[in-house]
């Protein structure tokens, strides 16, 4: 017989179902948006999209909640680890969740849907005041919601931002992080930069739209996506969505660029990997999401920049184009994967300038966020960023600073995550090695991608939530920036 703390808790993983699969809902309405929506939608959609937000709501500030939380802590004693953990995490995702008024998410969730139809006219046409006028509203709404998330924390605002997808993230640690990687990487890049010194560079490598994306399939299904449980489409930024036996992936292709649409799916099949692999029987519950977006970007940046950029994925490469009957230009991809030569566009930089764009993006979003930086000085501001970082000045808008579709979506505070997801990929390549696990075998199989994410499923995804942040990270070394730049001298210098 179940006593009132079990019995509580038992109510409680009633109630949190119910959020999650609100949650997967409003995931699967996200993609719908960005890969079939009617472009007259939006005004439907931003309604839909603010009335979930209401329900999603109602679900956790239920006046009984808070009580069944007290009851099931005082029988914690009694709880498995795993539901120990649990009940952790169910405390943490109701603090979050409670911290703001319900008007804010919906107002917000509205804002953002609209802001981000803008950005894809603004994008197209590289039309920043279509943009600035949407985005004005949403950079209103996300600093009263840091306000509140602040108070809730006892933390500053955009340390509160940062929260939202990495629990434990301070300020510090990430300031810490950037000031190391402006001075360690620039010495870095300069001296890669001369090791290309000279060298022609070969036109990049073009494939016909029908076999990029043929070649997509191919590559994800060795990768070990499974396509009976999910689906890769096209959209206007590459993303992934959905969960638990439904994962939705994307990317965007160019006709002349055979790399950008394959890097962006790899990139996705890193986050859809760890997303399959979380624990099936807690999928439901707290526990068994992910550990935050920096372990997540560092599963996909493992896979988009560990793996995909050795000599022995292009053999793999060249075996897979010729099991199609397709010529390779081995010297196009070898050139356009290994090579480092800083360009404007994040998601096409290689793995040593990389950060520089995560570096612009956190400069600016801070700004933003305490009003030292109005919207309409956001252009000139990333071009001199851009200028100061990377040596370069953005030719379109789409180049610059309406290239990523984050801020529309509300999401200041995220960037932080790719910089710290760029160190635990390499950590996590070179645990690989250590352990001799064959990341990317010479004439690579199914076979040999499936150890691989074996590896990764037992150390990374097996284990959700169930250790804090920090724990985890520890327990695989993978806040060690010193490897981290070891690894990028030792591959590109």
């Amino acid at each position: 017989m179940l006593n009132n703390g079990t019995a509580a808790y038992r109510d409680l993983e009633t109630v949190f179902a119910q959020y999650y699969y609100l949650k997967r809902v409003e995931s699967i309405l996200h993609w719908d948006t960005s890969v079939v929506m009617p472009a007259k939608s939006t005004e439907a959609r931003a309604k839909q999209l603010g009335a979930l937000q209401g329900s999603m709501q109602a679900v956790l500030a239920n006046e009984k909640v808070p009580q069944l939380l007290e009851s099931a802590a005082g029988a914690s004693d009694q709880l498995s680890p795993w539901e120990q953990a649990n009940l952790r995490e169910m405390r943490a995702l109701y603090s979050r969740t409670t911290a703001l008024p319900e008007a804010l998410r919906g107002a917000l969730s509205q804002a953002c849907v609209r802001c981000e139809a803008a950005w894809r006219e603004a994008r197209n046409g590289s039309d920043f005041n279509t943009f600035a006028r949407y985005f004005a509203e949403v950079l209103k709404l996300v600093r009263e919601k840091a306000g509140f998330l602040a108070e809730a924390a006892a933390c500053e605002p955009y340390e509160a931002l940062m929260r939202e997808y990495d629990s434990e993230r301070t300020l510090a640690q990430c300031q810490t992080l950037f000031d190391t990687l402006q001075e360690s990487l620039p010495p870095l890049l300069r001296r890669a930069q001369q090791r290309w010194e000279g060298w022609c560079a070969p036109s990049e490598p073009a494939l016909a739209l029908s076999r990029q994306k043929k070649l997509c399939r191919i590559v994800l299904q060795d990768l070990g996506f499974d396509f009976d449980t999910g689906r890769l489409d096209q959209s206007l930024h590459p993303f992934t969505e959905g969960g638990f036996q439904d994962i939705r992936i994307t990317t965007t292709y160019s006709r002349g660029d055979a790399c950008k649409g394959l890097l962006g799916a790899i990139h996705e099949y890193g986050h859809a990997a760890y997303d399959a692999g979380l624990p099936a029987q807690w999928h439901s519950q707290p526990v068994g999401r992910d550990r935050g977006m920096s372990m997540h970007e560092g599963m996909a940046l493992f896979y988009e920049m560990a793996l995909a950029r050795t000599p022995d994925f292009i053999n793999y490469l060249e075996k897979t184009f010729s099991s199609q009957g397709w010529s390779f230009d081995r010297a196009g991809f070898s050139h356009h994967l290994l090579h480092v030569e800083p360009g404007c566009i994040r998601i096409d930089a290689d793995e040593l300038s990389y950060p520089a764009h995560i570096l612009l993006r956190y400069r600016m979003e801070r700004a933003l966020l305490d009003g030292t930086l109005a919207v309409a000085d956001i252009p000139e501001c990333w071009n001199n960023h851009m200028l100061d970082l990377l040596g370069l000045q953005p030719k379109t808008l789409a180049e610059g600073c309406l290239q990523d579709i984050h801020w529309s979506m509300g999401f200041l505070g995220y960037f932080p995550s790719y910089a710290f997801g760029a160190v635990y990929a390499a950590n996590l390549y070179e645990n690989l090695a250590q352990e001799d696990v064959v990341v990317c075998a010479t004439e690579p199989a199914a076979s040999d991608f499936a150890v691989l994410g074996a590896w990764l499923r037992r150390h990374v995804a097996d284990h959700g939530a169930f250790h804090r942040e920090k724990t985890l990270q520890d327990n695989l070394g993978l806040n060690n920036v010193p490897r981290y730049l070891e690894y990028l001298e030792a591959r590109y210098c």
